[in-house]
């Protein structure tokens, strides 16, 4: 190795380090911060390592969150669930049985997919209101499908187009259906791109707040993010609960992610590269 390229991969290094350091900088903040008193939290000096751990914050966060936690887990798994039922036919169905109109299907999921979810809002709640959908769990799970579907569908058919389609056709020959040839050929070598779908079908909800704010008043149907929205009162925060409280929210969408890594790379990769 010459000189200029070690000089060039400690510049590398470096230039990763530092940009590392940059972006969690704000999760060390977070996580010492639901450790510190509120005199350590306003303190006029910096404090990287609070002196007196306030662990009773977090009792107090996980006291208060833990009710929500099955509402989070019914819409988010029930909306993960729905996308993939409803996305793994459709994108198997526009990939290789092309359908008219599958053209216009997709120009229709990536428009939807350029609007911010603000926008869907006031319809959605125009029309669950008149359907009595409104301040139930189910109403909440259907707005998030509007937002994950398209994705989902975009995925999974940029994943599916690099499969071969000789293997279908090998199983309809043999004497299969297409229904039969989709379950016993396409499903098990899609799974990883299923994965993919499923784990970020999750995720969405799990972090939504706009549709749950909306359509949600009754405290007991309440998902982790709105209890946590209501630390941001009118004449300040509650950091002694706000803290802690994203901290214990997160941790359950960061390990989902860690535990199924590999198939979310291999996912992504497989509907990214052709």
């Amino acid at each position: 190795m010459n000189p200029f390229e070690a000089l060039s991969r400690w510049w590398i290094t470096a230039a990763a380090v530092v940009i590392t350091a940059i972006l969690l900088s704000p999760f060390y903040w977070v996580l010492l911060g639901s450790f510190m008193t509120p005199a350590e939290l306003f303190a006029t000096h910096i404090v990287l390592i609070p002196t007196h751990w306030a662990v009773g914050n977090w009792s107090e966060a996980w006291t208060r969150l833990w009710p929500h936690v099955r509402n989070s887990l019914i819409v988010s798994a029930a909306t993960s669930i729905g996308t993939l039922l409803f996305t793994a036919p459709t994108a198997y169905s526009v990939n290789w049985l092309k359908p008219r109109g599958r053209q216009a299907l997709f120009s229709f999921m990536l428009v939807t997919q350029m609007l911010p979810a603000i926008v869907f809002v006031i319809p959605l709640f125009i029309v669950f209101s008149k359907i009595n959908l409104v301040n139930t769990l189910f109403g909440l799970i259907l707005a998030d499908m509007t937002f994950t579907i398209p994705f989902a569908l975009i995925m999974l058919s940029a994943y599916m187009k690099d499969l071969p389609y000789e293997l279908v056709e090998a199983a309809l020959v043999d004497g299969a259906s297409q229904l039969r040839a989709f379950f016993m050929v396409v499903l098990p070598v899609t799974l990883p791109g299923l994965i993919t779908v499923g784990i970020f079908s999750f995720l969405i909800p799990w972090g939504d707040l706009i549709f749950a704010l909306s359509l949600i008043t009754e405290g007991g149907l309440q998902p982790l993010t709105l209890e946590l929205y209501k630390a941001v009162g009118q004449y300040g925060i509650d950091w002694a609960f706000l803290l802690p409280g994203s901290v214990l929210t997160a941790i359950p969408a960061v390990l989902f992610v860690i535990g199924a890594s590999r198939f979310i790379l291999a996912g992504v990769t497989r509907g990214a590269i052709k």
